[in-house]
Formats: C-alpha cells, sequence, structure tokens
C-alpha cells in the first residue's frame, strides 16, 4: 500500500525554476509525439501503437531522463485505455487531441536518489541532475513535478498494508458538502462531522480572490503590479486547498 506525501517548492533558484519549467515544456513534447502517433494509425486505421512502439519512437529524442520519457508514455497509454472504456457509455468522449504547453515530470523510483537533507533527480546522459533540498524519508518511491499555484513534489511513500481490525463492528463513511462526513456503525452509534469549517475557509478564499481580481482589472496585463497581484492570486489559492486537505485528513 503506498501513500503520497506533497511538498512545496517554494522559494527555489530562478535557474532551477526556468530548468523544471523547460523540462515540463519537453515532457509536453513528448506527450504530444504520442498523441500524434495514435491520431495518425486512428485515421488510417493501422494498429494502434502500444508500449514498445511508443518508446522506440521516442527514444533519445528528447532532452529528459530515458524513464521519465517512458512514463509519460506509460501515462499516455492508460489515457487511452481509461476513454476507450468510457466511450462505450458515451461516444461524445474524444480521444486526446489538444496541444499541452507543460506536462508532469515523473521518475520511477530507480531513478530517484534521496542523500542527506536533498534529493538528486536525474535528467539524462549528458546534463545535470535536478537537486532539490528537501528531507525525504529513506522509504521514498517515484516522485513527481507538478504545477499546482506553484510547483509541488509528490512522493510516493511505501507503507505496510493495515492489519484487519479486531472485532465485528464495522462503519460506512458517507460525504457530503455541508456535513463532511456521516459515519453510521453496525452498532447504532453515528457521527456527523460538520463542513462548516471547509466552507467557511472557501467562502473567506473567494472573498480574497475577488478583491484581487477588482484590483488586477485596472492593470495592465504583465505589468509588474499585474504580477505582484497574480503571485498573489496563487498564493491565497494554494493556501487554501492546504487548508482543506488538512480538514479532510
Amino acid at each position: 500500500m503506498d501513500s503520497t506525501r506533497i511538498y512545496r517548492l517554494d522559494c527555489l533558484p530562478g535557474k532551477v525554476q526556468w530548468r523544471i519549467k523547460e523540462a515540463q515544456m519537453e515532457a509536453a513534447r513528448v506527450w504530444m509525439r504520442c498523441r500524434d502517433l495514435h491520431l495518425r494509425a486512428r485515421r488510417e486505421h493501422l494498429p494502434w501503437p502500444r508500449r514498445d512502439d511508443l518508446q522506440q519512437a521516442t527514444k533519445g529524442q528528447y532532452a529528459l531522463h530515458s524513464q521519465t520519457v517512458q512514463m509519460i508514455c506509460h501515462k499516455f497509454l492508460t489515457n487511452i485505455d481509461n476513454t476507450q472504456q468510457v466511450r462505450k457509455r458515451n461516444k461524445q468522449i474524444r480521444y486526446p487531441y489538444k496541444d499541452k504547453h507543460f506536462y508532469p515530470l515523473y521518475w520511477p523510483a530507480q531513478a530517484v536518489s534521496v542523500e542527506s537533507g536533498r534529493v538528486v533527480l536525474p535528467m539524462g546522459r549528458g546534463r545535470p541532475a535536478l537537486v532539490l533540498h528537501r528531507d525525504l524519508p529513506a522509504n521514498t518511491g517515484a516522485c513527481t513535478i507538478v504545477w499546482n499555484d506553484g510547483y509541488e513534489l509528490h512522493v510516493t511513500i511505501a507503507r505496510r498494508r493495515a492489519e484487519e481490525p479486531p472485532g465485528p463492528e464495522r462503519a460506512a463513511i458517507d460525504l457530503g458538502e455541508i456535513h463532511q462526513a456521516a459515519v453510521p456503525t453496525s452498532s447504532g452509534v453515528a457521527l456527523v462531522v460538520s463542513g462548516r469549517g471547509i466552507r467557511s475557509i472557501k467562502r473567506r478564499c473567494n472573498q480574497a480572490l475577488g478583491t484581487i481580481a477588482r484590483k488586477r482589472a485596472r492593470c495592465k496585463k504583465g505589468s509588474k503590479r499585474w504580477r505582484k497581484l497574480q503571485h498573489a492570486r496563487r498564493k491565497v489559492s494554494a493556501r487554501t486547498e492546504r487548508q482543506v486537505r488538512d480538514l479532510r485528513h
């Protein structure tokens, strides 16, 4: 059983941020290459490319680690399989067709090197590795860098599966909006968790975003003040998401 820990990558040096941005643009080109091959096969009624075909078509052509490119191909094929299943119920669902400008960066567990106070993520032969100063646990697995109103490092942590709880009683959880969770049990005891705290946080976030939007509407797009307000908007949104996640946890 695996769990995921999220580390905010705040205060990164400008050079590191630019390298991550360029790498995500390169990852998007890998994804679009896979999309083009699959689209061509569908249009010409050819056999759809599988994992080996995509890996062979993208091997050694992009400024990324080889296993990062392979994982992008795997993600694309997973998307294709999910779309194929959904299209059985709704034919209006389309296979991937849009262009992407950025795409997350993936590293499998065997490519990640965890050292004292830092994690080293390889970027391919002949290119310096990406070094992030974060203290990660020793059982760190696969890593992903995503953009979520700022860069985040998603780390997979391997955990032992929980043992079967003792006793015959069981509980079920019904999630909701006004009440975050209603938990009835087989013993007749129930628990209702209020969702007022989450609703209050979201309302405060919407008010703050509205204030920022009104100020930003009077600015010229791309100006210094506009960029500051854009940064403030991302900061408020990211903080709200973390607060809601903590309350739900």
